[in-house]
């Protein structure tokens, strides 16, 4: 049996797509269907794999669109105007939750209250471990903006932490 790049891709790929897609849309079943509509994609688009960055890198880039296409189809406005405080009608499902533990469901809490583009960056530098030039790739940002995306995200994340009791250092390494 012929094994596809996409194929093993998926393999590969999937756990991180999955858990930076649900970062953004903070629903296990949604995260589930992008995740999926991701892969589709890239198998679908395999052929167009240039090697201009790395296949994750490509592969996130892929995810990032599909995820924003999603934002734009059921909260156009809330899109339009970056208020990404975007709540599930449902909430978390208790799958979910007893996989947080205090810490997680601390950093989750906070994270979901930054800007849109400050948990993008957050998440795909010091979660996803991508460089500046992969996160730029990926959010199709210079390399510029995503430096100070960073900085001011981290800022704002430290901020909301302290006014929790915690601090960036127990999160972030």
């Amino acid at each position: 049996m012929i094994v596809v790049s996409g194929e093993l891709w998926f393999s590969e790929y999937s756990d991180a797509v999955y858990s930076y897609i649900f970062m953004l849309v903070k629903d296990s079943h949604t995260a589930e269907d992008l995740t999926q509509e991701t892969f589709m994609k890239v198998i679908a688009n395999e052929h167009q794999f240039k090697g201009d960055s790395s296949v994750k890198t490509w592969i996130f880039r892929i995810a990032y669109t599909t995820t924003m296409s999603y934002f734009r189809k059921t909260n156009p406005l809330m899109y339009f105007f970056d208020l990404h405080s975007v709540r599930t009608e449902h909430g978390a499902s208790t799958e979910d939750i007893v996989l947080l533990n205090s810490q997680q469901k601390q950093f989750y809490d906070v994270l979901s209250q930054l800007k849109k583009s400050y948990q993008q960056v957050i998440i795909l530098r010091k979660i996803q471990g991508f460089s500046t030039k992969e996160t730029s790739s990926i959010l199709n940002w210079s390399e510029g903006k995503v430096k100070m995306s960073l900085s001011r995200a981290l800022l704002a994340f430290k901020k909301e932490l302290e006014k929790g009791g915690f601090s960036i250092e127990t999160f972030i390494r």
